[in-house]
């Protein structure tokens, strides 16, 4: 019993060593990349990307990000005025499931594929460990805070814009 306990707390210690928080990003900017457009929609240079916005950051194969993709679509429904959406499809190679995930969303706002993880640990971005991420992106281009977090409501995001951005809806 006592040998399972040390191997646990050995593996809980190398474990919380891979974590990355938001205070582990590169620098205070967004990587200078150009991310191909999603299904054909325009291309973005995230190093020209100013907001105020929010990224979020997404993969068909995530159930999280299944479940809160029509809630980022009502966000950039009712704010999009005020407040930029961004998906990036991440390291995604099940283009046919990410399509389908688009539309059964109904998601309009606007987005860009990164099959090959070019944005993971670049600029303002950490090494990604877990999805959905969000980056939220000031009017100068500065990320002002990242973090990897499931938004459950419309309210919950515009709270964090508020909080992260100053922007209030």
């Amino acid at each position: 019993m006592i040998r399972v306990v040390a191997v646990a707390l050995c593996a809980l210690l190398l474990l919380s060593g891979c974590t990355a928080s938001p205070d582990e990003a590169l620098d205070d900017g967004l990587p200078d990349v150009t991310l191909a457009g999603f299904d054909g929609g325009d291309d973005v240079d995230l190093g020209d990307f100013t907001g105020p916005a929010v990224i979020s950051v997404w993969a068909s194969w995530c159930g999280p990000c299944r479940r809160e993709m029509p809630i980022l679509e009502e966000f950039h429904a009712a704010y999009g005025d005020r407040v930029a959406m961004l998906g990036i499809d991440f390291q995604d190679a099940q283009t046919d499931k990410a399509r389908a995930l688009v539309e059964q969303s109904g998601v309009t706002y606007p987005l860009v594929r990164d099959e090959a993880g070019t944005i993971n640990g670049a600029g303002a971005f950490p090494l990604l460990r877990g999805l959905p991420f969000l980056a939220f992106v000031d009017a100068d281009g500065t990320v002002t805070h990242v973090e990897a977090v499931v938004i459950d409501s419309t309210d919950q995001l515009v709270a964090m814009v508020d909080e992260y951005l100053g922007v209030t809806l």
